[in-house]
């Protein structure tokens, strides 16, 4: 699997048809769109449906509509993409967008590679002269997540060649030239191949939706049966308690233990201690 992405098992949503509800984990929540828009552009790729769930702000309420903040119900959730279509074209998708997903991440880090060269050389001097240590972990971050951004906004569409860099302005305003930089470098990403080993893998985690129901009758039986031997277990415990309360208070009356011999006085008032110990 990748850590770019969350693939659970797909399921039969409707004869022959398979759903799969992506997740991506990303910390940044620009860097998860970014993971979002490489899977929705392999939609297209593969022949597979792609949409966007919708998730509400639990933040919002009709009192903050009313009055006029900037609180909206809900939006787009691009931390998740549901995609649906044939087995085999399913798969293929999910095969191709682990390995798409690790390439665009590796290209990025070798424009950061790219940078770091630059702000060591000569040619990065004049442009480093108002930056410090903690200014250039920013701009080394800032320019990773643009480089990023280019890279996806890149696939699968035919764009003008930005050209190479220009030496005369700073290289993290040209995130365009080093993006195909390295891409030129490693000869693009392909969109379209997948491993057979990982479609077959993810063909193999396909549920069809009579196993989906017998396993779902499976878990909720088990939980019946738990439930069951829970309450039994609870029931068995009010019951011994009630037992050891009733003959405390038993001994507690002693009109009745009057009448009782000197020896049977003794051993039930041991008995009483050894319960009254284990209450």
């Amino acid at each position: 699997m990748s850590a770019y992405v969350e693939i659970p098992r797909p399921y039969e949503s409707a004869p022959g048809r398979f759903t799969v509800d992506l997740a991506f984990p990303a910390a940044s929540k620009r860097r998860a769109k970014e993971h979002h828009d490489v899977a929705w552009t392999l939609a297209d790729v593969h022949g597979v449906e792609a949409s966007t769930p919708f998730k509400l702000n639990p933040r919002w309420s009709l009192y903050k509509e009313i009055s006029g903040t900037d609180e909206k119900y809900g939006g787009l959730d691009d931390r998740r993409l549901t995609v649906q279509g044939g087995a085999r074209e399913l798969s293929r998708y999910l095969g191709a967008l682990v390995r798409v997903l690790d390439e665009v991440e590796a290209l990025a880090t070798r424009a950061v590679r790219v940078f770091g060269v630059w702000k060591r050389s000569v040619a990065a001097e004049p442009f480093l002269e108002y930056e410090d240590a903690s200014t250039m972990r920013v701009r080394s971050r800032e320019f990773r997540a643009d480089v990023l951004r280019v890279l996806v906004e890149g696939l699968g569409a035919r764009r003008r060649p930005v050209g190479e860099r220009d030496s005369s302005r700073a290289l993290w305003e040209q995130q365009g030239a080093v993006a195909e930089e390295v891409q030129t470098a490693v000869g693009g990403v392909d969109l379209e191949w997948a491993d057979e080993d990982s479609v077959a893998v993810q063909e193999a985690r396909m549920v069809p939706a009579a196993v989906a129901e017998a396993e779902r009758l499976v878990v909720a039986e088990a939980a019946r049966v738990e439930a069951e031997r829970l309450e039994e277990e609870r029931v068995e415990r009010f019951r011994g308690a009630a037992e050891r309360v009733s003959r405390a208070q038993e001994f507690a009356n002693p009109t009745r233990w009057l009448r009782l011999s000197p020896s049977r006085f003794l051993g039930g008032l041991a008995h009483f201690y050894d319960e009254t110990d284990v209450l």
